[in-house]
């Protein structure tokens, strides 16, 4: 059987995902992060919260729970809590000399669209999309730099939290929900065209990042080469290395503060 077909051993375990349920389990998620970011993160700060702890609260809090909701989903669908049972429905299989070539192509391929694709997500920065609050602006910025509102100096406990936060949660959270759990489902009622409607799916889920047209176009060149890798193999982990790789800087610039 072709990868792009559906997985037979599968397809009387779960159940199809159509249209309306697609945009119901991305959009749920997606009004929930918004929120969270938009509207509970400005109030955080505005009481004097450091960002290491609106981080903690605003980005990690909902992505440990969409970790905990793919979780969830597993066990409602009946299955064991065996390793064996859990790779095999969030396609963790293992990986061969294939599967890594097609991993290295996804990272190369989506790092190069995004060079081609700048243009045209240039041409359209001037089509607003969200706006948003002065705080949400500043906290970002102050991220980018790796400022998290504390002394870094010796905090491995600070490290330990973003670290294992974004690697657990944060792709950890994404990947076991959209491309282990809905993905497969998807597959079951779009066939092998699945890919694109969940990379514009998953692309649309970040909307709260986009100010303007041009960030949600810019985007699709990793949403979409994700979708369709994840689905090509049959595999979650290479998006699970891409999507690290994309989060790792953060991560990074705080261990950096945190050795001095």
């Amino acid at each position: 059987m072709s990868p792009n077909n559906i997985p037979s051993q599968s397809a009387t375990a779960i159940r199809p995902l159509g249209l309306v349920g697609s945009l119901l389990l991305f959009g749920v998620p997606a009004l929930g992060f918004s929120w969270s970011v938009l509207s509970v993160l400005p109030s955080l700060a505005r009481q004097g919260y450091s960002n290491y702890t609106i981080f903690v609260v605003t980005f990690l809090g909902p992505l440990a729970v969409l970790f905990l909701t793919a979780l969830a989903a597993y066990r409602i669908e009946g299955r064991p809590w065996t390793w064996a049972s859990f790779a095999e429905r969030m396609r963790l299989a293992g990986m061969n000399r294939q599967q890594w070539l097609w991993t290295i192509g996804l990272v190369v391929g989506s790092f190069a669209l995004q060079i081609l694709i700048a243009p045209l997500a240039r041409a359209l920065q001037g089509i607003p999309l969200i706006s948003w609050p002065p705080e949400f602006g500043q906290f970002m910025a102050s991220m980018e730099q790796g400022s998290v509102g504390l002394d870094l100096r010796g905090r491995w406990d600070v490290l330990a939290v973003v670290s294992i936060g974004l690697a657990l949660f944060n792709v950890g959270g994404e990947e076991l929900w959209w491309r282990g759990i809905i993905l497969p489902r998807q597959e079951l009622a779009f066939g092998k065209w699945t890919w694109i409607l969940h990379g514009v799916l998953w692309d649309l889920f970040h909307v709260f990042y986009y100010t303007d047209l041009g960030k949600l176009v810019a985007n699709l060149a990793i949403t979409l080469p994700v979708a369709f890798v994840s689905q090509r193999t049959r595999n979650t982990w290479p998006a699970i290395v891409l999507h690290y790789i994309i989060n790792v800087g953060f991560p990074l610039i705080v261990a950096k503060q945190v050795i001095g």
